[in-house]
């Protein structure tokens, strides 16, 4: 069966029974003629519309969690976790699997930004709960809204192409959406019903998350199921795993080590670096780009090494696999690595708490971060220049791994609707270092690095060139070394990154 055909049937037949359109005066009758009428189409529009949210999250969820290694995505599953048990699931909970999950450009679709407006699912959700919660009602007074809201629902049916050559099929009592010849396992979101066949999708926890309550994609009743049957057994290999992970300061040693074994001759790059770290200028943001080989990687490992034995405080993120291949991920991964080296203050009982379990959403991430640099950033008395250091290494890996999140993203205020309200600044004592892929062609615009005035220009690392024979010679020029070896020192420096 395909509950979306149905119910998108069922949209099309009121809209055409009752001749529903944005024509003003059209509408106005049916408000003043038929109102019981509009009212049912409104029931199925949102309907159908709230359906394809849910069963898409499901489905862009479990087939993410298929894609997943043995560890998993521990980030991922936290926010998973975080959306489904940890508080009762909204639209906008549901909203957030999808844009979680989705990496299908189809499906990536209904949730991305347009130029000028806001994703087609946030201007639903935004409907719904007008409509549910009757600040917008079926009357005269609301008649420029009720025709946005017909517009929108044209909108979302074309969503119903995103189901159309899926159906659900039930195998060894359990759910799966197969489509184009795959059968994707939907358990335990989506389940048969004790009596019957009919598909039922989980709502929620309730009464202190001992029931979950699971929705009829049929006919619409609603039964309560102890949570302990399905639903917890499913998130309790997820609460295992995300204390390694979500919870994980990353041990970037092996990196840095290889790295170390690889680096001579950047003793000027290096210098330039160390120096702008210690400055106290309001040119506080470095990039260090160059084509792909030249030694990015190597440099900052060296960088970060020297830092931490002048004991100047820094956090720093190589951009790897998986979880760590998002700029969420290497957000978390600062707040820890400055947990564990005790750079914030935790007196404050909030702060103390949000470092115990962080926000899960990506703005109030931001946030917290900014809140710790700017008001709870602790000092240590052996670092000299009253710096930290943050570096991100890798960029051009996390931008290819997850397009949607931008380094911008850190440098902007946020309002309750995850929308970027001002610009944010860090004071000048927090040193920010970035590095990334730059095509000969000098085009980075895909980075959406901010363009600002706190951006230091520093010719020796924009970009940053490959390793040359003299430096190499005036490396080893206190050492009795063959022209091979020197050759192979500087082939063998061309690490990507």
């Amino acid at each position: 069966m395909n509950p979306v055909h149905q119910y998108h049937q069922r949209y099309l037949e009121l809209k055409s029974e009752k001749s529903i359109s944005v024509d003003q005066d059209a509408l106005q009758r049916l408000l003043e003629e038929d109102p019981a009428g509009l009212n049912n189409f409104y029931m199925a529009a949102l309907g159908m519309s709230t359906l394809m949210l849910r069963l898409g999250a499901v489905i862009q969820l479990c087939k993410k969690f298929e894609r997943l290694d043995d560890q998993g995505d521990a980030l991922f599953m936290k926010q998973v976790l975080d959306n489904l048990r940890e508080s009762l699931p909204s639209d906008t909970s549901w909203k957030n699997l999808w844009a979680l999950s989705a990496e299908d450009k189809n499906w990536m679709a209904p949730i991305e930004k347009p130029k000028n407006g806001e994703p087609l699912l946030n201007r639903f959700i935004t409907f719904r709960n007008r409509y549910v919660h009757q600040l917008i009602r079926l009357e005269a007074s609301f008649l420029p809204q009720l025709q946005a809201s017909i517009g929108l629902f044209e909108e979302l049916a074309t969503l119903t192409l995103l189901f159309e050559k899926g159906a659900l099929a039930l195998k060894e009592d359990k759910y799966f959406w197969v489509q184009d010849g795959q059968a994707l396992l939907l358990y335990p979101y989506v389940q048969p019903g004790k009596e019957g066949q009919d598909p039922y999708i989980f709502q929620g926890l309730y009464h202190n998350k001992s029931k979950a309550h699971l929705l009829n994609l049929r006919l619409g009743d609603e039964v309560d199921q102890p949570a302990i049957e399905h639903l917890e057994p499913t998130f309790d290999p997820i609460k295992e795993a995300i204390r390694g992970g979500a919870g994980q300061v990353f041990d970037h040693s092996e990196r840095i080590a290889y790295y170390q074994s690889c680096f001579v001759g950047r003793e000027r790059e290096k210098n330039a670096i160390l120096d702008f770290c210690t400055k106290s200028d309001d040119q506080n943001i470095l990039c260090v780009k160059s084509p792909a080989g030249m030694g990015k990687g190597a440099l900052i490992a060296d960088v970060i090494q020297k830092l931490q034995s002048q004991q100047t405080q820094v956090v720093y993120h190589f951009c790897g696999a998986g979880m760590q291949n998002s700029l969420h991920a290497a957000l978390y991964h600062f707040i820890l690595q400055g947990k564990r080296s005790q750079y914030w203050e935790t007196e404050d009982e909030t702060i103390f708490r949000k470092l115990d379990r962080m926000p899960s959403k990506y703005t109030d991430a931001i946030h917290f971060f900014h809140s710790l640099l700017t008001e709870h950033l602790k000092l240590h008395k052996a670092n000299k220049s009253g710096n930290l250091v943050i570096i991100i290494d890798g960029l051009d890996e996390a931008q290819v791994a997850y397009s949607q999140l931008k380094i911008s993203d850190w440098f902007y205020t946020y309002n309750d609707k995850e929308e970027p309200e001002e610009d944010w600044r860090s004071a000048a004592n927090i040193r920010w270092i970035f590095t990334y892929r730059c095509e000969d062609d000098g085009n980075e615009s895909f980075y959406q690095f901010p363009k600002m005035k706190e951006c230091a220009e520093i010719e020796l690392l924009q970009p940053l060139k490959g390793l040359s024979a003299e430096a190499v010679d005036e490396a080893f020029k206190d050492f009795k070394v063959s022209t091979d070896f020197k050759n192979a020192v500087v082939e063998r420096s061309k690490i990507t990154q």
